[in-house]
């Protein structure tokens, strides 16, 4: 009898077991998740703005304002998504005034390398005692990466053989920080359109027998680095 009721108790100590593992008690959904789903980057949209007086007092920007302008215009064409919008003030008895003084911030971002084409003008309705502040706005993509840090359950994932909380979570803010433009994550960057006369002249020159690589110097020494 009592090695009957020793191999019972053995036996149903091994189903219980079983039954643990099959239960998903190791081996969760959550533990299936890659680095990118454990410390994913999420993209947000910013709106970066740029406010330059409408002094009409003088015939021209100031040189302060010209390199404010400039470096505006720098980063919307690095990182600048949708228009480049210059929203003057309007209702304050100087609308015309106000509009010119748009006019030359305009101008100014075209010669500065942003096209016409992505330059929009708009108004605001503001009262006759506020200052003239012309407005210059556009959209530009932020990435970021959860927070790092998680220090709860580490002993149970030594336990079960899993890595922690915090692995790969340096590794995406890093690489969140060093995305040249996140709007890439969300779709992917436009293509130029291909150069159809380089085409042509590629085609041509092969049916005519002639060396369609580009011409190399043969009188550079290479040397490798042992």
């Amino acid at each position: 009898m009592n090695a009957s009721l020793l191999k019972i108790t053995l036996l149903s100590a091994a189903s219980l077991g079983l039954s643990a593992c099959a239960g998903g008690m190791f081996n969760g959904p959550e533990d299936a998740l890659t680095i990118a789903e454990t410390h994913p980057i999420s993209v947000d949209s910013q709106v970066m703005t740029l406010t330059i007086s409408g002094d009409v007092s003088t015939s021209d920007l100031s040189n302060l304002d010209k390199a404010r302008l400039r470096a505006f215009a720098d980063s919307y064409l690095t990182n600048g998504h949708g228009p480049l919008t210059v929203t003057a003030p309007s209702g304050a008895g100087n609308d015309r005034n106000d509009h010119e003084a748009a006019a030359d911030i305009r101008q100014a971002l075209n010669d500065v390398g942003v096209p016409w084409s992505a330059i929009h003008g708009a108004t605001y309705r503001t009262g006759e005692a506020s200052n003239d502040e012309i407005i210059l706005s556009f959209t530009r993509y932020v990435a970021t990466a959860s927070q790092c840090g998680v220090w709860s359950g580490l002993k149970s994932s030594v336990y079960r053989n899993l890595r922690s909380p915090n692995m790969g979570c340096a590794t995406m803010n890093n690489y969140a920080a060093m995305i040249a433009d996140p709007h890439d994550l969300i779709a992917p960057s436009e293509v130029d359109p291909v150069d159809g006369e380089s085409v042509v002249r590629a085609v041509t020159l092969y049916r005519e027998g002639e060396i369609t690589a580009s011409s190399v110097d043969k009188n550079i020494n290479a040397e490798t680095s042992q």
